[in-house]
């Protein structure tokens, strides 16, 4: 991406075995209804400024595949530790990796988040989101948790 202004990550415990496209799929899954809503709510109010919107898909229907559109992600590629999803808009671009790695205790998953901002708009925009993003990744992760 060239540089970023933002970083985070959110690391959890996995089960043996647990491949990236597996745990990228569990956390896609996890996220509670009202997740969902407040999403929604987004694309109302950010649709008319031409801004791109989710794409629900029913859990059963999660395809960990390159190019494949889950929600705000577009999946960029996919190996067994890694699975790389993103997007970039008018006012930013943003990378989410999921990867998993051998930790202190064992396997874990990491899910790491990077966004550049293109023009001041995409600075406004993610301190408006910032709150919601810090509340709903560590908890949509944690789901995935072994």
């Amino acid at each position: 991406m060239g540089g970023f202004d933002h970083v985070d990550a959110v690391a959890v415990d996995l089960a043996p075995g647990t491949s990236a496209p597996d745990f990228a799929r569990t956390v896609l899954a996890a996220a509670p209804e009202w997740v969902h809503g407040m999403l929604s709510v987004r694309d109302k109010l950010m649709s008319p400024f031409g801004l791109h919107v989710q794409q629900r898909v029913a859990p059963e229907e999660i395809r960990v595949e390159p190019g494949a559109r889950l929600g705000p992600f577009r999946v960029l590629t996919v190996t067994h530790d890694e699975v790389l999803a993103g997007d970039d808009d008018k006012h930013l671009d943003f990378r989410t990796s999921f990867a998993v790695r051998e930790g202190v205790a064992g396997l874990e998953g990491v899910c790491t988040t990077v966004v550049r901002y293109r023009r001041r708009a995409g600075h406004l925009y993610f301190k408006v989101i910032q709150p919601f993003h810090h509340l709903i990744i560590p908890r949509v992760v944690a789901r995935a948790r072994s």
